[in-house]
């Protein structure tokens, strides 16, 4: 597991926070949704713990 996980709140759903994690290949795995007014910080703990590593990344929105 040498790639850090990410984290970042979902485009659709303000305030939904997700934890995903790639391989060494780049396949990527959706591991954990968080929701509710501590998802934000849930997400980072469940990171941080499941991982050890990770990275916080904001994405673009999506284009309509």
């Amino acid at each position: 597991m040498t790639e850090p996980a990410m984290v970042f709140e979902d485009r659709e759903t303000p305030g939904q926070w997700r934890v995903a994690w790639s391989d060494d290949d780049g396949v990527c795995e959706l591991v954990e949704i968080f929701t509710g007014p501590d998802a934000h910080r849930q997400a980072l703990r469940y990171a941080m713990r499941k991982y050890g590593h990770f990275k916080e990344v904001q994405l673009e929105p999506y284009r309509r």
